[in-house]
């Protein structure tokens, strides 16, 4: 079994103890990856200070390495009403000691976007009254708080609909209080989504040149795909291989994919494909069924080959490894079958207790699902850019698979060699599935 070349030691508990260690430590590694770098980051920052804290505590990032009485994962996580999924970050992301809070303006919002959206605002700003105010009174009702309604909020409403509400607060249990405060939640944050479908963000990068994505439509043979290329070929045996072990590549084929790699880091040319941006993936979504209708009639005419055909295999690659909740996975696959997206609301909120909107299955469509696929894309470059490295990678103990030791594929352990778990995330996932079923 491949082991991580970092050989940390986790005993020491003090930042300066640890800080010491390192400074003798790498002196014998001359070339660090990025995700060596940040293990090492984190194996700092989480020393202990003259308190017994950590000196990384208060800093905005999350501990790596939690204790066994914490939540173990992700999935743990969400399960918790008071989870935030805005507070998370990813490792090499610059997160600010101190956020802004962010408001949401209803008038603003009213005024600024499309005509089609208005009555989907009304709709939403309806549900999340409604549900505030049922919070509320139950709240009141149980002792848990002893202000009364704004005045505002109740302003929103009639006699009849306050009473209405007052006597559904009086049915509520524990539990449906806490799932009413949970959707509440949700259904602010769908605010800001649909606000950020017709709001696009400031390119901060607005002075570099960008590279122009081509429309999928056209796609032809002499365009180049990114971030490593179409799934076709002997080399492309090895970078798409799930199950590959790094340690059996030999020098020829580590030659290849360097010689891959170094080409991908030139300057990218006018038209190309990438699948780490949103927007070509976005469209080869929208143009998924004119492709496939293409492939077909080149078939039938003999024509050669446009690599439409590699250029959605790939695409099937990249999705299968992006990391999609159950609700999310629902959707995508109801939007490849052309279901419509008040269809697709109504099967996800019957099955999985939302209240989501049609427009905002759409949004979350292109603003969390093509966004994860973009960062599966990255992650697949990271991994194959860690070949050289076989002491990177690590074999599961349940299901056997070779993996790069990174927290996207494992879960944090503090007292373990490496820092992680011997089973990967997606066995330990299924271990907890089983366990609740038990």
């Amino acid at each position: 079994m491949a082991q991580n070349r970092l050989k940390l030691d986790f005993s020491l508990e003090t930042a300066e103890k640890r800080k010491n260690f390192l400074s003798t430590y790498l002196v014998q590694f001359d070339n660090l990856t990025q995700t060596e770098l940040a293990t090492l980051a984190d194996y700092l920052l989480w020393g202990k200070d003259s308190n017994g804290e950590a000196i990384g505590k208060g800093t905005g990032l999350r501990t790596r390495w939690t204790k066994d009485d914490e939540f173990e994962s992700l999935d743990s996580l969400m399960e918790n009403p008071n989870f935030n999924d805005l507070q998370l970050h990813t490792l090499n992301e610059t997160v600010p000691l101190k956020r802004p809070k962010t408001t949401f303006s209803r008038s603003a919002a009213l005024k600024n976007c499309p005509e089609d959206l208005k009555s989907t605002f009304q709709d939403l700003w309806k549900q999340i009254d409604s549900t505030d105010l049922l919070i509320t009174y139950y709240e009141l009702l149980n002792g848990k708080r002893t202000l009364q309604p704004r005045q505002e909020l109740l302003d929103k409403f009639t006699t009849e609909e306050r009473n209405h509400l007052l006597a559904a607060a009086q049915e509520l249990t524990q539990f449906t209080y806490l799932k009413k405060r949970h959707e509440l939640i949700d259904l602010r944050r769908q605010q800001f989504t649909l606000k950020d479908s017709y709001n696009a963000p400031i390119n901060t990068l607005g002075h570099l040149p960008q590279p122009q994505f081509i429309n999928t439509i056209t796609f032809d043979v002499d365009i180049p795909v990114y971030p490593l290329g179409l799934r076709e070929g002997n080399l492309a045996q090895i970078i798409f291989d799930k199950n590959l072990d790094p340690a059996r590549l030999n020098e020829e084929q580590l030659n290849q994919i360097n010689k891959l790699l170094r080409e991908k880091e030139k300057p990218r040319p006018a038209h190309c494909f990438d699948f780490t941006q949103l927007e070509p993936v976005y469209q080869l979504f929208l143009f998924r069924d004119d492709l496939l209708s293409r492939i077909e009639e080149a078939k039938a005419a003999h024509q050669v080959e446009n690599n439409i055909d590699k250029l959605l295999d790939t695409l099937n690659f990249y999705i299968d490894l992006t990391d999609l909740t159950e609700v999310q996975k629902v959707i995508l696959d109801k939007k490849i079958n052309h279901e419509k997206n008040s269809d697709i609301a109504g099967y996800v909120n019957k099955e999985f207790g939302k209240s989501y909107t049609a427009n905002y299955i759409s949004t979350i469509f292109r603003q969390k699902i093509i966004p994860k696929i973009n960062e599966a894309a990255k992650f697949h470059l990271e991994t194959v850019s860690n070949y050289f490295f076989p002491e990177n990678f690590k074999q599961c103990t349940c299901c056997g698979r070779i993996l790069l030791l990174h927290e996207n594929n494992w879960v944090r352990k503090a007292r373990s060699k490496d820092g992680f778990q011997s089973k990967c995330k997606r066995c330990e996932k299924k271990a907890r599935e089983e366990k609740k079923k038990k």
